[in-house]
């Protein structure tokens, strides 16, 4: 056993990331067969089954070539968080080191490969193998009212742990003891309430769900705008499921989130494409899913899982699970058509617009990839940086020379321990952002809008739309008051008369 952990420890985790389109499928690919090992799904939407055409996986000749984990594991109407995928995926990852196999971890939703880079904790769960829709919250709410006592000895112990989601109680009492029970029981009223509320929150505007948050954690509502919707609700659901603020929790995690699960044997490879090059890429990547069969694949996932609840009345939501996938809302409109009508001028010019929609949606959508790739990587004021190393995929005619074999090249001088020939990329210098508060709430009152972080208070500041309405509104108490000074000549016109 301590030979197994002294080589375990000795095994990189390697993990290959980059924007949607850069090839991170056919390098995890290469480098497990290189290395004779296995390779760890870590994309959101990959894991669910079906959609293998909209969502880019592994093709089957792919998967045949090495072993893959974490995909087509979820039915589409089943929630995965990254809760979820951390507890699984550091399962894998345990298990492969120490069979001495280096673990590849390939994928582009960025927050579940920080789950595994750093030491950030959400919540803890207690069985890592069951899935989140297994202890969903209508689940946990049936054990409750069903006597579960597993689950009620739990809640018990949960609640009793801190006094810090308790409600104000009117004023009157008399003894600590009255205080405690009557404290007890607004709790629960309100917690039943809440959990009401949640459960039917498309009744609520985002600003009734804030205010909702707002009540039990003021500082965690105070960082999220109210039209954050998705994350107004998760803090909610801490509160309900754990007993604790989410601020609280989160504050303290700062004094580890920054650092690394494995210092020292983390291996990053960001697969970067010359901008103009990769959008000329991504147009022919959507084209060539077409001719892959997209439409009937989303025509016919649509018709399955999302036609019935909107005939039932239910909004669709692009927000959650597998219907996050890119061509979901880009097609809405023409999905909903009938046979007969995408058959018409009308739909096929609705088609059309709907692949231009998925294109652009595409492209924004890999900037955005990069841009967190720098934020949450290599310029985050408090974070270790693992060394990353950038591979140059523009001219696929060099991908051997400029990604495959350098790859191989970094893995190796890591396992012999020899010097490496080639440098990680720098990141930025703490200090410079260090300063930054990105959770401040900024409120403008020239533009009646909440701002999240100094940083963007900042460029709002300097925005051309602020600037637009300050100089409107500059031209509105010029005018007012130019209108003011005539109403005062006025009037002192007529007492001068009078005189």
């Amino acid at each position: 056993m301590a030979f197994r952990t002294m080589l375990s420890s000795r095994i990189p985790m390697v993990i290959v990331l980059g924007a949607t389109g850069t090839g991170k499928t056919k390098l995890g690919v290469e480098l497990a067969q290189k290395f004779g090992t296995e390779i760890i799904s870590a994309d959101s939407m990959q894991i669910y089954k079906g959609l293998d055409v909209v969502t880019a996986k592994a093709t089957p000749l792919e998967r045949s070539m090495a072993p893959h984990h974490l995909l087509d594991i979820l039915e589409p109407h089943q929630m995965f968080t990254v809760v979820d995928f951390r507890s699984r995926a550091l399962k894998i990852i345990d298990n492969l080191t120490e069979e001495g196999k280096i673990p590849i971890i390939v994928g582009g939703t960025n927050y579940y490969l920080e789950s595994i880079v750093y030491k950030i904790l959400v919540e803890d769960m207690d069985d890592a193998e069951a899935l989140l829709w297994d202890k969903s919250r209508k689940k946990r709410d049936l054990d409750e009212i069903e006597g579960n006592d597993d689950v009620q000895n739990k809640k018990v112990a949960r609640e009793s742990k801190t006094d810090t989601n308790k409600l104000e109680l009117e004023e009157g009492s008399t003894s600590k003891e009255q205080d405690t029970s009557k404290d007890e029981q607004v709790t629960e009223v309100s917690k039943e309430k809440l959990k009401e509320d949640v459960e039917n929150e498309t009744n609520f505007t985002n600003e009734e769900i804030h205010a909702k948050l707002k009540a039990i954690d003021p500082i965690m509502a105070s960082r999220l705008h109210p039209n954050n919707r998705r994350k107004v609700l998760r803090s909610i659901e801490v509160w309900l499921k754990t007993g604790r603020r989410h601020s609280e929790i989160l504050d303290e995690q700062k004094t580890t989130e920054g650092q690394l699960r494995r210092p020292g044997a983390t291996i990053i490879f960001w697969l970067k494409c010359e901008q103009s090059v990769h959008d000329v890429r991504l147009d022919t990547r959507v084209d060539a899913m077409l001719k892959e069969g997209l439409i009937d694949e989303l025509l016919d996932f649509h018709a399955r899982h999302n036609r019935q609840r909107i005939q039932d009345g239910k909004p669709p939501d692009y927000t959650k699970g597998v219907f996050q996938t890119l061509g979901f809302k880009e097609f809405h409109k023409y999905l909903m058509l009938t046979e007969e009508q995408r058959n018409t001028d009308v739909g096929k010019e609705l088609l059309q617009q709907s692949i231009e929609y998925m294109k652009i949606s595409t492209r924004r959508y890999a900037r955005r990839q990069n841009k967190m790739v720098r934020g949450r990587f290599l310029e985050h004021p408090n974070r270790e940086v693992p060394p990353i190393y950038e591979l140059d995929t523009t001219d696929v005619s060099k991908w051997d020379e400029n990604v495959k074999n350098k790859a191989i090249k970094i893995i190796e001088s890591f396992l012999n321990e020899t010097p490496c020939e080639y440098e990680p990329v720098e990141s930025k210098n703490r200090e410079e952002v260090k300063g930054i508060n990105t959770k401040s709430s900024n409120f403008c009152e020239v533009c009646n809008r909440l701002i999240i972080g100094d940083k963007q208070y900042g460029i709002h500041l300097r925005s051309n739309r602020h600037m637009k309405v300050l100089k409107k509104k500059k031209k509105i108490e010029e005018k007012q008051a130019q209108d003011q000074d005539k109403e005062t000549n006025q009037i002192k016109q007529e007492a001068n008369q009078e005189n």
